[in-house]
């Protein structure tokens, strides 16, 4: 009976055909034994020891249809595969293989009819199905011995958040993990500083601050070009996330934060039971109180109509617009240009004068390992062998454009510290004040920082404190390929180590059977009721119709299946 619903929580009705040929259990799985290590090895060695005996592993394998592979190769048979079984004696086996597109869908129909491979990349939900089944093994016994240092590093940068994904109620760790970054989910308001200076003004902090700079970018013509052609607030567009979980650009997630509302979160209520956040009545305050922005022309009268957001912005037509970090990415041809001065503030902050921000998922790759598995540990050596050697691959032409590792390598997942960008911050703003040098950094679990401190060194101007556009060197050959990154590090990500934020997170983030059935309807009613409330088709109280609606039309029964999935 178990696994009959293991099967309706996770395969999608219709499955094609296709997807259904290679989920079987290999025969060779029931007759597998322990393969030891090497008598005498050393516990500092196991994590990259070799079997004395070879190690077949066996997975399910996603391959990029438009990934190039070198004559005399092939998924199953390429340089990474061939270093593993001569380094470390690991035959990679794909039991079977699914384009990228269709991957998801595979391993969960191995999932719902308990066949899965011995090691596997699952997602966020089907983790949760497989722990909810009992189908996978603790790693504890592993992780101390086979989790390579810098494993680790990774792995505890993403603190508490990122144990509580992986554990069990019991305590035990069931999977690897590759960390978020953390800075990659908060989103903070981005706002033109050379704006700002014509029109003399300060940046604003509070909401009515925001909305009185907002007002000005619209009516005091901030790009002096004679028209009323400006946009205060930039709003997603008709294919982006008015709120979403974790980092939306465009989006204008941080007006709903600063009165406490949560769109799309699940959230731990006062008597520790799981409430969903569109319905708070926090929600209905920042609404109503958008919908009055709106109505001034403050937000971008074109939200969720204009097809590409990125237009207006390219075209210097945006004062403000909210997103993460890496923003800095996406108006990078105006910051080389010399155009516009973005910056980034942790606004608007809520009445009591905190900052409070949605967190995204502290991991959203996970690497488990099937009861059947005989060798666990040599998934831990599988990832250990990538860390320490995908740099060292890029430099010496293994990783060529033609077979990188993200498509080719065994259980890949991209592994960082969670922390990366705030460390960065600190580094290299320490170097540019000549506090520490090159020869100070232990770059061993930072891959582009070494990088990025000899690009700092060409590109920015003195005074070393101050990343006005004008302190950067925009005529350097190195401008275009590191200056984005750059101003993504030192002007983005800022407000996270100079201000203080809450942080608030998701409390769940798997799929109930009600869920499959039901959440693409919920979740269309929810987007469009949001549209028409903020853009005055539709009065405040069709919030209340909304929660009404989202209550008996399944919402109920979904908060009641997650307070009884998470013990609540």
């Amino acid at each position: 009976m178990k696994m009959k619903k293991a099967a309706a929580l996770i395969c999608v009705a219709g499955m094609l055909a296709s997807l259904a040929s290679g989920c079987s259990v290999p025969s060779d799985k029931a007759q597998k034994e322990v393969v030891k290590e090497a008598e005498g090895t050393a516990k500092e060695d196991l994590p990259l020891a070799k079997y004395p005996e070879t190690v077949t592993v066996h997975m399910g394998g996603k391959m990029n249809p438009n990934a190039k592979i070198s004559e005399g190769m092939s998924f199953d048979n390429n340089s990474y595969t061939r270093l593993l079984k001569d380094e470390l004696n690991i035959e990679v086996v794909y039991d079977w293989v699914a384009s990228m597109s269709d991957f998801d869908e595979k391993t969960s129909l191995c999932i719902g009819s308990n066949t899965v491979p011995e090691v596997m990349n699952v997602t966020a939900a089907q983790y949760r199905a497989l722990l909810k089944y009992d189908m996978i093994q603790p790693l504890d016994q592993y992780f101390d011995d086979y989790a390579s240092d810098a494993l680790k590093s990774y792995i505890e940068s993403g603190g508490e958040e990122l144990m509580k994904c992986i554990t069990n109620e019991d305590g035990e760790i069931m999977a690897i993990p590759a960390p978020n970054l953390t800075a990659g989910g908060i989103n903070e308001m981005w706002i033109r500083q050379d704006w700002l200076d014509a029109l003399d003004l300060e940046a604003p902090r509070t909401w009515d601050e925001l909305a009185k700079v907002a007002e000005a970018f619209v009516s005091q013509d901030p790009d002096g070009n004679g028209e009323e052609d400006t946009i205060g607030i930039l709003g997603p567009g008709n294919a982006d996330h008015m709120n979403a979980v974790g980092g939306n650009q465009f989006g204008i997630d941080p007006l709903f934060s600063s009165y406490q509302s949560y769109p799309q979160y699940w959230l731990e209520g006062k008597d520790g039971t799981i409430e969903y956040g569109s319905i708070q009545p926090e929600t209905k305050t920042a609404l109503e109180q958008i919908a009055k922005l709106y109505a001034g022309g403050l937000i971008d009268p074109e939200m969720l109509v204009r097809s590409d957001s990125k237009e207006p912005l390219l075209a210097g037509k945006v004062g403000i617009f909210f997103g993460p970090w890496w923003c800095a990415y996406t108006f990078a041809d105006t910051t080389l240009s010399g155009e516009a001065d973005w910056r980034a503030y942790f606004t608007p902050l809520s009445e009591d004068g905190k900052y409070y921000t949605h967190m995204a998922e502290p991991t959203t790759q996970y690497v488990v390992a099937s009861k059947d598995c005989a060798n666990p540990e040599a998934a831990f050596k599988i990832i250990n062998f990538l860390i320490a050697n995908e740099q060292a691959w890029v430099e010496e032409g293994v990783s060529s454009t033609e077979m990188g590792t993200a498509d080719f390598y065994p259980l890949y997942n991209t592994y960082d510290n969670a922390d990366e960008i705030e460390t960065s911050y600190e580094v290299l703003t320490k170097y540019l004040a000549g506090e520490i040098g090159v020869d100070d950094v232990d770059f061993s679990t930072h891959k582009l920082l070494k990088s990025d401190m000899e690009a700092v060194t060409e590109l920015k101007k003195e005074p070393y404190d101050d990343f006005s556009l004008q302190n950067w060197n925009l005529d350097s050959e190195m401008a275009k390929g590191n200056l984005p990154r750059l101003v993504a590090i030192m002007v983005g990500d800022a407000p996270l180590v100079n201000e203080e934020y809450v942080p608030v997170y998701n409390m769940y983030n798997g799929q109930t059977e009600t869920m499959e059935a039901k959440w693409a309807n919920l979740k269309k009613m929810e987007e469009e009721t949001f549209a028409k409330i903020i853009m005055g088709k539709a009065d405040i109280s069709e919030f209340d119709t909304f929660v009404k609606n989202w209550k008996s039309q399944g919402g109920d029964q979904i908060l009641k299946e997650i307070n009884v999935e998470l013990g609540k």
